[in-house]
């Protein structure tokens, strides 16, 4: 199975993924995971400097950089697709893209970017997991997080930006875009969030 969580920044979609790996682990059930958009030296070089301020990119170079770092992994997800013996647990993915680049951002249509997603066979996770956290929350949770000593990017500096975001998610749960989603609390502790993500894994009998 092809699970992505998927949040506003600073909601903890990482830990969770983490978490939710080292659970299915103890349920001795193949899994791996990847974070997206991956950090390799193509989303230093490009994405990161960006997100930054310290270079620009055009409405095209946005999508197309989002979705090359999707097509470069497509083989890797490929054979998770529907089989209940094997997880790969992604924070991040298309449904992301959608979300920046669609709906909040406006660089590219809902359509065309799906349209993008099947031309360029980006796989369809079998379930995304929206973690609703408040918007003030997971700002502080990521002001505690290590590795962001240069300071939020031009999405995390912005609470009307992530209120917005928080909006756009929950339409994207409401109208089942793109693919099957659920909607979990994710202002609790880290164990309470793991276990309403669980919740819901238990509740479709996919663990």
């Amino acid at each position: 199975m092809f699970i992505v969580i998927d949040a506003i920044d600073g909601a903890g979609k990482g830990r969770q993924r983490l978490e939710l790996v080292k659970y299915l682990r103890t349920r001795k059930l193949q899994v791996e995971s990847i974070e997206f958009p991956f950090h390799d030296s193509f989303y230093q070089t490009l994405i990161h400097p960006a997100l930054q301020g310290e270079t620009k990119m055009n409405k095209s170079s946005w999508v197309l950089a989002y979705l090359l770092d999707k097509t470069l992994h497509a083989d890797l997800i490929r054979p998770y697709l529907g089989d209940p013996k094997k997880f790969l647990i992604a924070d991040g993915y298309l449904t992301t893209t959608i979300a920046y680049q669609s709906f909040l951002m406006e660089q590219v249509s809902m359509e065309k970017l799906l349209s993008y997603g099947k031309e360029f066979e980006i796989p369809v996770p079998d379930l995304a997991i929206y973690l609703d956290v408040k918007p003030e929350v997971a700002r502080n949770r990521k002001q505690k997080e290590d590795g962001h000593e240069e300071g939020p990017d031009m999405f995390e500096k912005s609470i009307e930006k992530q209120r917005k975001l928080s909006s756009i998610f929950r339409k994207m749960v409401k109208d089942q875009v793109y693919c099957k989603w659920e909607q979990a609390d994710g202002n609790g502790d880290v164990a309470e969030v793991t276990a309403n993500i669980t919740a819901i894994l238990n509740g479709r009998k996919l663990i």
